[in-house]
């Protein structure tokens, strides 16, 4: 099977070389952990585990039981064992210190994962805005409780940087923004669920009136909802930190209001690279962030164009992984690549009352009413793939496929030598992504390649039936044809399909969207080449982006999804 390019090739390169140095380095890292009765930080270490079985790396990991002393003997261990470096994630940044500075001199890089240290030397911190996330769970309160309510603050470890940070950013924003809001009782319940319970239950007896908690990790509030259920007090609104397992199905539950969702396999994953890197002679920056959101009880509704196509099963299927991820609910309708039973669809959607709406029009022009509907409804909008002439759209997420026309163009004109007679089956009429690729494809033609003549344009609306039938007809009419460039890999493959039936050789032909069928064409020889885009990927994003635009966050107007060429090379 000869060779494919991949998507993402720089990444790969640099990474193939970060795997053949770790493995030929032979290095070892420590990684010394908090506590492993938390699942947020199993899932930290899972990601570290993945990182350094991908890379070569020997992992050892060490369980402070959320105990200083405990955690100072298991780093002296690890400093003894001569590992080649040491991950962080300290039980108390103060406590820290001493350890940080015993590996300081023994000559091995620390770096803190999660939590930070108040001193000594590290070369890197990999963690999320604990601030920016404490701020963006008050505010999420705040809007919930009309401004006004008796609030509580569980608090986690004293002594702990993410206790500090994330009490920091909640009571900064409450101070600032909602006057309304009085807490009422703020005590610490040690990151702990059965802590949170009892904690909670005395804060219950204490206080008849409780609109609304914050917690500064998920087992916390996961304990209070507990001991508020226990009580038969009800109408609090819960809100936690970590998007644990269990925190994000009491979200869909009903029972959690919210959590900010950290990415702790990310962490993980993210400092064993940082230090490889570092120890293969990289500079590192010295804090590297991990993004955060609001995980919410969300319904977003997902509307394309069509699911007869492989590339829209694929960017639902990104779509629903990141909305299973983020405990959201996904209602995803087929327009069957009618504009009218789109218009329907959208209007479905907006009488369910969804908190969002990503669309992947079946036409630019004629998806504006129904955007516009949406905005009526007050319902935000996002568009995915392919843009809309008009309507409020809060972010459109796609690949350039201007950009993409061009590559295609490119690569058959070197392909042809510069010259030949060339045909170009093109997508539906009015979508933003037929306009996009062809305007790329005869822009590059016509500036760069004078010597190709395009003998046929014709529309075969991104199917792969028309695209045999169209061509047939084409191949009647055109004597010499030299290479066919399609708007998406339907109409190519059914291009590829007139040609072999038809006898013809020695075209090249050339795709775009990379779906499997088209691959696999790569793999055999009869397609030369397709444009990659990253269906999955833009489906995640628009996912993301439309919950993180529900939590508060801002958001780009305009998120590309990069594009390669994949070809037999």
């Amino acid at each position: 099977m000869r060779r494919l390019m991949v998507l993402v090739l720089a990444v790969g390169l640099v990474l193939g070389v970060g795997v053949a140095s770790a493995q030929d380095a032979g290095i070892t890292i420590g990684l010394s952990l908090s506590t492993l009765n938390n699942p947020f930080f199993v899932t930290l270490r899972d990601g570290a585990q993945a990182a350094a079985d991908e890379l070569g790396v020997e992992l050892i990991v060490v369980d402070a039981q959320d105990d200083p002393s405990t955690e100072a003997a298991n780093i002296q261990d690890l400093i003894a064992q001569g590992v080649s470096a040491i991950l962080v994630n300290p039980t108390d940044a103060d406590a820290i210190v001493p350890s940080i500075e015993a590996a300081n001199a023994a000559g091995i890089p620390v770096f803190t994962v999660d939590r930070g240290a108040a001193a000594g030397e590290v070369v890197s911190h990999i963690a999320s805005d604990n601030v920016a996330g404490g701020a963006m769970a008050a505010r999420f309160l705040c809007d919930q409780l009309g401004g006004a309510g008796n609030v509580v603050e569980l608090e986690g470890i004293a002594g702990t940087s993410a206790a500090r940070d994330r009490g920091q950013g909640f009571n900064d924003y409450m101070s600032a923004n909602c006057a309304g809001v009085t807490i009422v009782a703020r005590q610490t319940a040690n990151f702990n669920r059965a802590e949170g319970l009892s904690v909670f239950e005395n804060i219950l007896q204490a206080n008849p009136e409780i609109n609304g908690v914050f917690a500064h990790n998920d087992e916390m509030i996961l304990g209070a909802i507990e001991a508020a259920a226990a009580s038969g007090r009800t109408g609090i609104t819960f809100v936690g930190f970590d998007a644990v397992d269990d925190a994000v199905a009491a979200v869909q539950a009903g029972t959690l209001a919210a959590t900010v969702a950290q990415q702790p396999d990310m962490m993980g994953d993210l400092a064993v690279r940082t230090a490889v890197a570092h120890l293969g002679g990289e500079t590192v920056e010295a804090s590297i962030p991990v993004g955060l959101r609001l995980v919410q009880d969300l319904t977003i509704g997902l509307s394309l164009s069509t699911l007869n196509n492989p590339f829209f099963v694929t960017l639902r299927d990104g779509a629903q992984a990141a909305a299973d991820a983020l405990g959201v609910e996904l209602v995803v309708v087929d327009a069957q690549d009618d504009p009218s039973t789109e218009a329907a669809n959208i209007q479905d959607l907006i009488a369910q009352g969804v908190d969002a709406i990503l669309i992947n029009p079946t036409d630019a022009d004629a998806i504006v009413p129904s955007i516009e509907a949406a905005n009526a409804a007050g319902i935000p909008v996002f568009t995915v793939d392919r843009g809309a002439a008009a309507g409020e759209v809060v972010s459109h997420v796609a690949s350039d496929n201007v950009a993409g026309g061009a590559m295609a163009a490119e690569y058959l004109c070197n392909a042809l030598g510069g010259a030949g007679n060339v045909v170009e089956l093109e997508g539906i009429a009015g979508t933003s992504a037929a306009r996009d690729r062809g305007q790329g494809f005869n822009d590059y033609m016509s500036a760069n390649c004078a010597g190709v003549t395009i003998v046929a344009r014709q529309t075969a609306n991104f199917n792969r039936a028309e695209g045999l039938t169209v061509f047939e007809n084409i191949l009647q009419a055109n004597a010499e044809i030299s290479g066919v460039f399609a708007h998406n890999d339907e109409m190519i493959l059914g291009a590829i399909e007139a040609a072999a039936a038809a006898g013809r050789s020695g075209i090249t032909f050339v795709g775009f969207d990379a779906v499997a069928d088209a691959v696999a064409a790569v793999e055999g020889g009869t397609l030369a080449a397709t444009v990659a885009q990253q269906p999955d990927l833009m489906g995640s994003l628009a996912l993301e982006t439309a919950v993180g635009y529900l939590g508060g966050e801002t958001v780009e107007t305009y998120i590309p999804v990069a594009l390669s060429l994949v070809t037999a090379e």
